[in-house]
């Protein structure tokens, strides 16, 4: 017996979203938004970026040097911070911002490889600055006295939770 057309596409549609609804959930539950709110990223982030952060990634690998990441900050484990990676070593990552004055891994030491929580893939505003967050091969400094950057602030995600930079 024959089926009606509608019934075999109406079942194919079905399949196909569900698939669909599968395989972005799972994409989705890998992705985040965050808010940078503070100066040490300058001049890679500034205060008022949003970023898409992405913790596939670091399921394959760990982090390498050069790229930029989400952590929990040692101080305040409930805020987290976004730095670029200065070192990996012995179970380890070394955590630097790019500005002369950054609260960073000079300051507080290595954090454990495993609290990496996240890569920050894409910066999606402001529109004029949207693209790829760029790793360096090699984190360089400016001299202390040429740039002035306020205490660092935290960096908030647009929507309820908040995380540090």
């Amino acid at each position: 017996m024959a089926r009606p057309a509608w019934i075999v596409g109406a079942a194919g549609a079905a399949a196909v979203s569900v698939g669909l609804g599968f395989l972005g959930r799972r994409v989705l539950s890998h992705l985040d938004a965050v808010e940078v709110s503070g100066r040490s990223m300058v001049p890679t982030l500034r205060p008022g970026d949003r970023l898409l952060v992405e913790s596939w990634t670091y399921r394959r690998r760990p982090p390498q040097v050069g790229e930029v990441v989400v952590a929990p900050d040692p101080r305040a484990p409930k805020r987290e911070l976004v730095k670029r990676v200065a070192a990996v070593a012995d179970g380890r990552v070394s955590l630097r911002g790019d500005a002369a004055r950054s609260t960073d891994s000079r300051r507080f030491g290595s954090v454990p490889l495993t609290s990496v929580r996240a890569r920050a893939a894409f910066r999606y505003w402001p529109l004029a600055r949207a693209g790829l967050i760029p790793a360096a091969s090699a984190v360089s400094h400016p001299a202390p006295s040429a740039v002035s950057h306020p205490a660092p602030r935290a960096v908030s995600h647009p929507a309820p939770r908040a995380v540090s930079d």
